[in-house]
């Protein structure tokens, strides 16, 4: 071989040689990229489970506040029925206070 058969060699076998470290490294980020998806996968999994629980919190506490809400609503109802007697009773004791006596004889 002369001259420029070896030199035309040596550069073809440097290309290889830089071909073959790129995918070395190539398969080193590829294998990278594989675990982090396999990690965020699983992340994103948890998320989700996380979400579905703090959903169905929200539905107990949804839940607990309607119940919370029903009975405020007849505790006013109560407290509506306790002035109307109440009231009554003030009349009456009004009624009986203020009263004239009897003329006395």
């Amino acid at each position: 071989m002369n001259e420029n058969g070896a030199n035309r060699l040596d550069r073809i076998e440097k290309a290889l040689e830089l071909l073959i470290d790129d995918h070395v490294l190539f398969r080193e980020e590829h294998k990278s990229l594989l675990t982090a998806q396999v990690l965020l996968t699983d992340s994103m999994r948890e998320l989700a489970e996380a979400q579905k629980h703090t959903d169905e919190r929200l539905q107990e506490l949804a839940e607990a506040q309607k119940h919370t809400d029903e009975r405020l609503q007849e505790l006013a109802e109560a407290g509506k029925s306790t002035d109307q007697r109440l009231n009554a009773l003030i009349q009456i004791v009004d009624g009986i206070i203020r009263k004239t006596p009897p003329p006395a004889q």
